[in-house]
């Protein structure tokens, strides 16, 4: 079976900005620095929707981009809750606005030592909004939590904890509409990344597999029976693998030249992006590329784009940055990230074949 697709992207418009969000009804999101912006016509057009608060250092920070990768000055994540209220995260706080609020508000987080905002929101029955900390320095592997808010993300109690030395982060919570329950993505290394079950109130948990890199991700799609998603490991190579949801078998189906961080589907389109982090064995290309599949089996890389000179540690990974959430429209939006000519750029695109 040939693996070409025969997809191709064709570039409607460039502008500044950081990929956050897509939903169904094909309405976009991009951050800039630290305000949303949401586009209703396939990324042609752009209004602000609301913004995090900043001092007057990080609107100084605003004026450099090499800053604003230095300080992490970005929307690391966000969601959009059925009433039309905005959550939101940046490296160092979560936040909430009201629909029409123009400024966010801090929200009160229930905390024993201190805040290690997420890396994704996930929304559940009656707009509960769950997160688990994702922190990168936890060398002695405390304890991890999960988060809980019931009240749209104005106040967040602790909703679960993971025992210490189970798990170094949370890299997503979602919720499973058919199943009635939770999955939570956890790593990184030896017994710590896995898919696991967390019951709807929260009170009971089980993994379905964990301790193999294999089962480190970050983004999935859903196809009913089983999972797909890029693996993100940085020591193995990584794959597309296929993971059964019921038994936890799992089958790799295509190569990738780097770490998946970012998934999203646009209409029956899904994509993937990898990025450039360690440079070693299987993970050593110097491009981020992104992959297109109309069934999930077939991948093929449409587009590549070079990691810059810049130190990664503290200019940031080369990374393609895809929207978190769905699009029910095949208009593709995709972000660069330390990557030569789309740097702080994102690009729509029109999927064609």
């Amino acid at each position: 079976m040939s693996n070409s697709t025969g997809l191709q992207l064709e570039t409607r418009h460039t502008f500044p900005g950081r990929a956050v969000l897509a939903e169904p009804d094909g309405s976009l999101y991009i951050g800039r620095n630290y305000e949303i912006h949401r586009s209703t016509d396939g990324g042609m057009t752009w209004s602000f929707e609301t913004g995090m608060p900043r001092s007057w250092q990080r609107r100084v920070i605003e004026c450099s981009r090499l800053a604003c990768r230095a300080f992490r000055h970005e929307v690391r994540a966000m969601a959009r809750l059925g009433d039309g209220t905005y959550v939101a995260a940046s490296k160092k706080a979560v936040y909430f606005a009201r629909a029409g609020q123009r400024e966010m508000t801090p929200s009160t987080v229930e905390i024993v030592d201190f805040l290690k905002p997420p890396m994704m929101f996930g929304v559940g029955p009656n707009d509960r909004v769950l997160w688990g900390e994702y922190n990168t320095t936890n060398r002695d592997r405390p304890e991890v939590r999960v988060y809980a808010s019931d009240d749209r993300g104005a106040s967040y109690h602790v909703g679960f904890v993971f025992a210490p030395g189970e798990m170094r982060h949370v890299h997503n919570i979602f919720f499973d509409e058919a199943a009635g329950h939770y999955w939570v993505l956890t790593g990184d290394h030896r017994h710590e990344p896995g898919f696991g079950r967390l019951s709807a109130d929260l009170k009971s948990f089980e993994w379905l597999v964990r301790g193999k890199q294999d089962h480190r991700t970050v983004s999935v799609f859903d196809f009913g029976d089983y999972f797909v998603y890029g693996t993100d490991s940085e020591h193995e190579s990584n794959a597309v693998i296929r993971l059964d949801k019921r038994t936890g078998a799992s089958e790799r189906i295509a190569p990738l030249a780097g770490t998946c961080i970012y998934g999203c589907r646009f209409g029956g389109v899904y994509a993937l992006s990898t990025t450039v982090e360690i440079a070693r064995g299987d993970n050593a290309s110097r491009d981020a590329t992104l992959l297109l599949s109309r069934d999930g089996e077939r991948w093929e890389t449409v587009m590549s784009a070079r990691k810059d000179a810049l130190p990664q540690k503290i200019f940031q990974w080369g990374s393609l940055i895809l929207p978190r959430g769905a699009s029910n429209r095949e208009r593709l939006i995709v972000s660069g990230q330390a990557l030569r000519g789309v740097d702080g750029r994102t690009i729509v695109a029109d999927i064609v074949g």
